[in-house]
């Protein structure tokens, strides 16, 4: 065997080890792998932590449903577009809409006998969130996203969850 055929095979076998070697700890080309459009949550956020009351001032419990969550303080135009779109979009999951239950929550007094009230609406911010089944807060979407961007996310969390 000559020298350049043994230079040959020892570069097809070494240099892609060397090149992932290169990629792995220099964290270059290494693709973001993230498939979700919303903002992915931290363990350890719940529901519980807003202490949310119905229109009647009692404290509200989840159910065993995946929560979609309008929190708004004052409702501007992007807030309007998320309240005509939510029932929209509760349609569109088809044979999937009886897990998830959708709601508004608002800092102010209850507008109507479904809305839901907290007094840390100051902290939460306004936004759409969705809680799974056991009360968590997964994901967060500001109120200038498209909404079909929720939608393709909670279709997969549905699909992939076994809870709820």
């Amino acid at each position: 065997m000559n020298k350049g055929m043994f230079w040959l095979v020892w570069g097809v076998g070494v240099l892609p080890m060397l090149l992932a070697m290169g990629m792995y700890f220099g964290q270059v080309g290494v693709p973001d792998g993230r498939m979700n459009h919303g903002d992915l949550l931290p363990p350890g956020a719940e529901l519980e932590e807003w202490e949310i009351e119905d229109a009647a001032g009692e404290q509200w419990v989840h159910s065993g449903d995946w929560h979609l969550l309008l929190t708004y303080n004052e409702c501007d135009r992007s807030c309007v577009t998320w309240k005509t779109t939510l029932p929209n979009l509760h349609q569109a999951l088809g044979r999937e809409r009886d897990r998830v239950q959708w709601h508004l929550l608002s800092g102010h007094p209850a507008e109507t006998k479904t809305m839901l009230v907290s007094d840390r609406i100051g902290e939460i911010g306004s936004a759409v969130w969705v809680a799974d089944p056991l009360g968590n807060l997964v994901m967060r979407y500001p109120l200038d996203q498209d909404p079909r961007d929720l939608l393709l996310d909670l279709k997969r969390m549905l699909k992939l969850s076994k809870v709820g």
